[in-house]
């Protein structure tokens, strides 16, 4: 059975149960409850929102992103597994996320380093204004962030993950393709190998980001309103390699490559 690109990518970086565990942690840790409503910002197949409904009753969810074709499968795939009352407090717009949305929210993320898109100082800062206006009091607005010397270069990463039941060898190759250290602008591209002897199939996803720095990001979020920021640093293996596992830090030495989250509070 051959797979579609949003399967591939789904299979390679979403663990949407995870991530909507860890994001009500984070915000128990902050604000010592857990939040209802959720927005996905840039959420292609939206599967963290199907999933935040999905964890309680109460919870609500919206997914935003301008593509109608990710929109359209998470919509056939995610969306029908869901009862009908559950169907029902989720909410899926095509728009710009940058156009507000009437509820107020306790929680807005975007993932996967989607906000790179906006290479603009003010645009991207217009976007979190528009997150922050859209919050709650004590909501929250989390982003990920990726950094380090590795990423001044051009690389490949490569991994091989379980992916479905038909093709538990795929393989998913992560390439950095060039970086500008003048503007920070770097482009990417995901490749995947259904299996060892199969052809590698090439460019199914291309990246034009700038590298926003968490100085950066942190200073952007105060000027938008927020009141504070919380970095989340991921833990090492004794390899080097991220082990998954993210806690609140004021500091951290850099490293060749590593991932955060950032949490904006209103």
């Amino acid at each position: 059975m051959k797979l579609s690109p949003y399967e591939l990518y789904e299979a390679a970086v979403i663990d949407a149960r995870s991530d909507v565990r860890l994001f009500r942690r984070f915000f128990l840790e902050i604000n010592g409850t857990y939040p209802e409503n959720y927005r996905e910002d840039f959420s292609g197949t939206f599967k963290h929102a199907v999933e935040w409904v999905k964890c309680n009753r109460r919870n609500r969810s919206w997914a935003v992103d301008l593509d109608p074709a990710p929109l359209k499968f998470g919509t056939q795939k995610h969306l029908t597994k869901l009862s009908d009352e559950q169907k029902s407090r989720v909410r899926v717009l095509k728009q710009d996320v940058r156009k507000p949305i009437s509820e107020k929210l306790n929680f807005v993320t975007a993932m996967n380093f989607s906000y790179c898109i906006f290479k603009e100082r003010d645009v991207l800062k217009d976007y979190f204004k528009g997150v922050y206006r859209s919050l709650h009091q004590k909501g929250l607005f989390l982003v990920d962030v990726m950094g380090g010397q590795q990423l001044m270069e051009a690389s490949e990463d490569r991994r091989s993950i379980l992916a479905t039941k038909e093709h538990p060898r795929l393989t998913y190759f992560w390439e950095q393709l060039n970086f500008d250290g003048f503007t920070h602008e770097a482009k990417f591209a995901m490749h995947f190998k259904i299996s060892p002897s199969s052809r590698r199939l090439k460019n199914i996803f291309t990246y034009d980001w700038r590298l926003w720095t968490l100085p950066e990001l942190k200073d952007l979020m105060m000027e938008a309103g927020f009141k504070r920021t919380h970095i989340y640093w991921e833990g090492n293996h004794r390899d080097g390699s991220g082990n998954g596992v993210f806690s609140r830090r004021k500091y951290e030495e850099d490293c060749l490559v590593w991932v955060a989250y950032l949490i904006g509070e209103k």
